[in-house]
């Protein structure tokens, strides 16, 4: 009895293990007469590999200077009777600012001008007189000494006048203050300050004195803090010793305000170069793929009809400069290589560019 079952157990799995190795050929056939199966491709952005003239720069922090500034003060005291100096706003060379009263020296300048009329005339007469032998020299010579010292009164009371009205000594801008009219001011008060107007704007800052001296007419790439665009500024000084704490060198470059017009006191970030310029090849970041090992781009090398070949190659990377990457060695100027869409691909993987950008490769190559 129990071979029997024996024998029907073994013969139920003989034809379970027919059934399932027909069935596996069955597949097979199906798909040798099927249709063929696709091999695996990608689709990526590419472009071609430039070179470009690089120079290493270092990036330090800049400060805007004024181009001409000043504390304006008050040499005399006196109670405020003109105030044209509105906060913020515009003064053109020699414009009154502040005006302080000064009715009691106009008086005084009258008396003084009448002083001054009576003596010339009385030494008008006297010269007359002396052609005729009529007067002595000494009579002339007093008429002539009190001629000019009623002059001298005159140009005092006129001086004291002037100095009582603040003026503009250049084109600037206003700061903000609180004067008032009829307000007194003590001598040598702190009265405004003023910001001269000019073409160009200044931009101070240091390097340390293990990187060598730039020269007068070097260029530097200034970009303020709140934009993504940088500008091109010219060193016109430079210090002539080093900071005795930092040991660094200070430098002034200027630009153009209708380019770049910054308030004073302003940072920014000043590139400057610190080595000769080379030329490199110069790829986009996102074309670099990097494992333990290194780092690596995929060259595309076409096999037509719009399909190319991924080829990997090792390079050995320099600086960076905003999105792009300097390669030292392992790829060669016009190569087509992949970018967007990189990290996708694997050695010898079929790849088809983006149409988009297929157009702008076929014109680089």
């Amino acid at each position: 009895m129990k071979i029997r079952q024996w024998t029907i157990t073994i013969i139920i799995l003989a034809a379970v293990i027919s059934g399932l190795y027909a069935y596996k050929l069955s597949l097979q056939e199906s798909a040798s007469q099927g249709t063929e199966m696709f091999e695996p491709s990608a689709t990526v952005n590419a472009t071609v590999a430039v070179r470009v003239d690089y120079q290493k720069t270092l990036k330090v922090s800049g400060e805007v200077q004024a181009f001409k500034s000043l504390s304006l003060h008050n040499e005399l005291a006196g109670q405020i009777i003109k105030l044209n100096a509105k906060s913020g706003s515009l003064a053109k060379k020699g414009q009154i600012l502040v005006e302080i009263d000064h009715r009691d020296e106009d008086a005084r300048l009258i008396a003084a001008q009448a002083q001054l009329t009576l003596t010339k005339q009385t030494h008008r007469r006297y010269l007359k007189l002396k052609k005729n032998n009529e007067i002595s020299d000494e009579l002339v010579d007093q008429a002539q000494a009190s001629v000019e010292i009623a002059k001298s009164e005159v140009a005092i009371l006129e001086t004291t006048i002037s100095k009582k009205k603040l003026r503009a000594p250049f084109e600037a801008k206003v700061g903000i203050h609180n004067l008032e009219m009829g307000q007194y001011l003590d001598n040598n008060s702190n009265v405004l300050s003023l910001i001269g107007v000019n073409e160009y704007t200044w931009i101070d800052f240091h390097l340390p004195q293990v990187y060598r001296e730039l020269s007068v007419g070097s260029l530097v790439k200034v970009k303020p803090m709140n934009q993504a665009t940088s500008f091109d500024a010219i060193i016109i000084a430079i210090d002539p010793q080093l900071a005795r704490q930092s040991r660094s060198l200070k430098y002034r470059a200027q630009i153009k305000s209708s380019l770049l017009a910054l308030k004073p006191n302003t940072l920014v970030s000043v590139y400057s170069p610190i080595a000769a310029s080379i030329s490199l090849i110069s790829v986009p970041d996102v074309a670099i793929t990097r494992d333990p090992l290194g780092s690596y781009v995929f060259v595309l090398e076409s096999e037509g009809e719009g399909a190319y070949r991924a080829k990997q190659v090792k390079v050995i990377l320099g600086e960076r400069s905003i999105d792009t990457v300097m390669v030292l060695s392992g790829l060669d100027e016009g190569a087509l290589i992949a970018t967007k869409g990189a990290f996708k691909l694997f050695p010898e993987v079929k790849v088809f560019i983006a149409e988009s950008l297929a157009a702008n490769t076929a014109d680089k190559k």
